[in-house]
């Protein structure tokens, strides 16, 4: 009877005992770091020793120095898929609840004590090169006896694995007023603050890269608030002014806030002209004249028509044919009344 009482009383308090652990344990939460610019695959698993790793997420367990157990696993889904599958999963050895990240799995007291992990799976997200698609973190806290304390999930998601994102305006190419140059880009979740450089490109020959880099740009890395996704270059300080003719390239940079520290996101390199303040005026001016060649005697037309649809080509003087200045309205009227009438023009000369 006596020995009967003892082993009930043993397993009153096995019992109690993990009912209390279960009871002090007050938090338990995991925080994945967000966004994350760069990881490799390794930098997600569960193995003793990650202390050469970077912080990528973090968990804390409070009040401390209370006896836990760890168990988890990491699930996969692949971009356009519903279904996920399982990369890892893991359990440790008993240890001191604390806050603690993942690099301090095998440095410190935390220890695993077994991991198992579908090779088929990891080697099709190597093959990619950087994570893509979503990643969970299902975690179980439990008693060192195994009751279950508290669960904590989070997840991560890689959509675009260049790791760039993309500037909206200007279209490569296009060609904008001087001060009405505008720059907008896509949002990038987490940046604290967006940074913008400008500068020239010199010929066609010069990569956009080689063109950013180059000189003196004209705006270096101004710093933009995370609120705004789109900026006037004219309200910006220029290094230089933003001249007419000239050819651009520019691209934003996300600043995002890591737990060691800041990391850089780079958008492409976009390239465009700067018109000049008559381009509008001159452009009219080549379309009446164009709508008229048709009925040039010989291949005056098609010659016309060539020299016209040229972008680079500038009105710089109107003259009539005695060499007087001309206004733009005179010329204007000529032009509209030669439209009407074909038949009046007579003889047309292209003199180089």
């Amino acid at each position: 009877m006596k020995i009967c009482r003892t082993f009930l009383f043993f397993l009153f308090a096995v019992l109690l005992s993990g009912s209390l652990s279960a009871q002090v344990i007050t938090n338990f939460d995991l925080t994945i770091f967000k966004p994350l610019p760069e990881v490799d695959l390794g930098s997600l698993s569960m193995a003793n020793d990650l202390s050469g790793a970077p912080r990528v997420f973090q968990i804390s367990i409070l009040p401390a120095n209370i006896d836990v157990v760890l168990e988890g696993e990491i699930t996969w889904t692949d971009l356009g898929q519903t279904s996920s599958k399982k990369l890892f999963d893991f359990k440790t050895r008993v240890f001191k609840s604390t806050t603690f990240y993942n690099t301090d799995l095998g440095s410190t007291a935390i220890r695993i004590a077994r991991t198992n992990s579908d090779n088929n799976v990891i080697n099709d997200l190597v093959k990619r090169g950087k994570p893509v698609g979503r990643f969970d973190i299902n975690l179980t806290l439990k008693t060192p006896l195994g009751a279950v304390i508290r669960t904590a999930t989070d997840f991560v998601e890689f959509v675009n694995p260049t790791q760039s994102f993309t500037i909206l305006d200007p279209q490569p190419g296009a060609d904008l007023q001087p001060g009405n140059i505008v720059v907008s880009w896509i949002q990038v979740p987490g940046a604290s603050k967006y940074k913008i450089k400008v500068n020239t490109r010199t010929s066609n020959n010069q990569s956009l890269e080689t063109a950013l880099a180059s000189g003196s740009p004209l705006i270096d890395f101004d710093q933009i608030p995370n609120s705004k996704t789109s900026v006037k270059l004219s309200e910006l300080p220029n290094k230089r002014p933003i001249l007419e003719a000239q050819e651009l390239v520019v691209q934003v940079i996300a600043v995002i806030p890591l737990p060691t520290g800041e990391k850089e996101l780079f958008s492409d390199i976009v390239n465009f002209n700067v018109a000049g303040l008559n381009d509008a005026r001159d452009n009219a001016i080549k379309n009446d004249l164009m709508s008229i060649t048709q009925s040039l005697p010989g291949g005056l037309g098609n010659t016309l028509i060539s020299l016209l649809s040229d972008k680079n080509l500038r009105i710089t003087r109107l003259l009539d044919e005695k060499g007087n200045p001309i206004s733009e309205d005179q010329l204007k009227n000529l032009l509209n009344y030669l439209n009407a009438n074909p038949d009046r023009v007579v003889n047309a000369q292209f003199i180089r």
